[in-house]
């Protein structure tokens, strides 16, 4: 029989709270910890957009019961984690709340937004489109703190104990120093959070400016034929896209508020601008701590995810973990960090599983095209070669199908949807692309009544 264990688990988000289901499921007397400072419930951060677009509510994001903690018998503590003492097993807490000591730990703190690097990057206006507290400052810039959703208040949202650089801090909000809604709003980085913070401004009626230094946007993800099409639609509907823009400074007025976006190519007028320039792992807390970190700040990990120090696991974003080409680096994706709470829960429970990566898969809306990928695409592999074909007609859509070596190695999907499980099946069978094309019906995920996509191989 196991002794029982005092397990603590530094964030609340999926791999936390994976990780600790899964020790409770097999242990029901163990003493569990969830250490949050960001919000009292778990919720869905990929869901954030469609609180702010109205189509959900607070609730509606939230997978668990808001009784879940005390059914399952986990401890909350609402903190800032600040430092591991590995040699006392403990963890401290901002504020001067006590410590709270660990047999093993996990740490989950997640992702952090990349602060702006430009002057005026810290003013009133400016912010980010990641966390809980993000979501509460744009609200308030865009509607005036009213969420349009509706439904039951928003969860609390802890203020104490935190220094001015915590990616959960309050924002001071210009529109109420102003007296009026935010008009001009820009959007900087063309990536994910940005796309879905110029989406939200859409749906309030607004005409954001997006400002993206690359050729096209999101390079890493599409090529130029993929993203002049997801670019031409952002301008069909009212999005000021600028390509190949660096941004010189945010100026302020005398009061500290953001009146413009300054780019090497001229002067906008912006009166709230959202920094979308990608995140990076929230670990700047463990510098004292004598745990590896590598060159991104991610916490490196064995394949079993296992920190540099005994009983020390780590998962989710803020995780280092061996790609398939032997680099290291986090992997930032919802489902990712679900399985590897999952394996850490394993881990923090005795077991030895392995962390296997599996084959690379994401799917997402891109204004209003669905966009799915699966495997190795824009990563300019030895001998690679891409067959597209673009639909259209009825339904317009694009196919970029990836080879290597004569077979599939890759897909990228736009304006249709796809079973991203058949297309990876499809790459670890290593189907060849004739094979793929005459089969490519089968991984079909389209609402009733599209016709079926007819391709032609040139």
């Amino acid at each position: 029989m196991v002794a029982a264990m005092r397990i603590v688990i530094i964030g609340n988000g999926v791999a936390g709270m994976e990780a600790a289901l899964a020790v409770r499921n097999r242990e029901p007397s163990w003493d569990i910890t969830l250490v949050s400072e960001e919000s009292d419930h778990f919720f869905s951060r990929t869901a954030l957009m469609w609180v702010f677009s109205g189509q959900m509510s607070h609730r509606d994001i939230e997978p668990l019961e808001r009784d879940a903690y005390e059914r399952l018998g986990f401890r909350r503590v609402r903190a800032r984690a600040i430092g591991v003492d590995t040699e006392r097993r403990q963890v401290s807490f901002a504020g001067g709340q006590e410590p709270v000591a660990y047999d093993r730990l996990l740490i989950a703190s997640g992702s952090r937004p990349r602060p702006g690097p430009w002057p005026g990057s810290e003013a009133r206006g400016v912010g980010h489109f990641v966390t809980l507290q993000d979501l509460d400052w744009y609200e308030r810039e865009v509607h005036g703190g009213t969420s349009l959703a509706g439904g039951p208040p928003r969860p609390r949202l802890h203020a104490t104990g935190r220094s001015s650089d915590s990616p959960y801090r309050f924002r001071e909000v210009a529109a109420e120093r102003r007296g009026r809604l935010a008009q001009q709003p820009a959007v900087i980085g063309g990536g994910l959070i940005g796309i879905e913070a110029v989406e939200v401004a859409v749906t309030a009626g607004l005409r954001p400016h997006f400002f993206i230094r690359e050729e096209w946007f999101w390079p890493i993800a599409l090529d130029p034929k993929e993203a002049l099409w997801i670019s031409d639609r952002m301008a069909q509907h009212g999005v000021e896209v600028h390509l190949e823009h660096e941004i010189e400074a945010l100026d302020t007025d005398s009061d500290g508020n953001v009146v413009a976006v300054r780019t090497n190519r001229g002067r906008y007028p912006s009166d709230c601008v959202v920094i979308g320039i990608g995140v990076t792992p929230n670990t700047a807390w463990l510098a004292e701590a004598g745990i590896d970190l590598d060159d991104r700040g991610g916490i490196v990990v064995d394949e079993g995810l296992q920190t540099s120090v005994t009983d020390v696991f780590a998962a989710g974003d803020c995780a280092s973990v061996r790609w398939f080409d032997g680099t290291r680096r986090p992997e930032q994706l919802w489902y990712t960090a679900r399985d590897q709470g999952r394996v850490a829960g394993r881990r923090l429970l005795g077991d030895a599983p392995r962390y296997d990566r599996g084959t690379w898969y994401n799917s997402v809306k891109l204004m209003d095209i669905e966009y799915t990928t699966a495997g190795l695409v824009n990563w300019k592999l030895d001998g690679e070669e891409n067959w597209f074909f673009e639909e259209k007609g009825r339904v317009r859509s694009t196919t970029r199908i990836v080879t290597q070596g004569g077979h599939v190695v890759g897909f990228n999907m736009l304006g249709r949807r796809w079973d991203h499980s058949v297309l990876t099946r499809w790459i670890e069978e290593r189907r060849t692309l004739d094979w793929v094309l005459r089969h490519l019906n089968d991984a079909a995920f389209d609402t009733e009544l599209v016709p079926r996509l007819r391709v032609r191989r040139a």
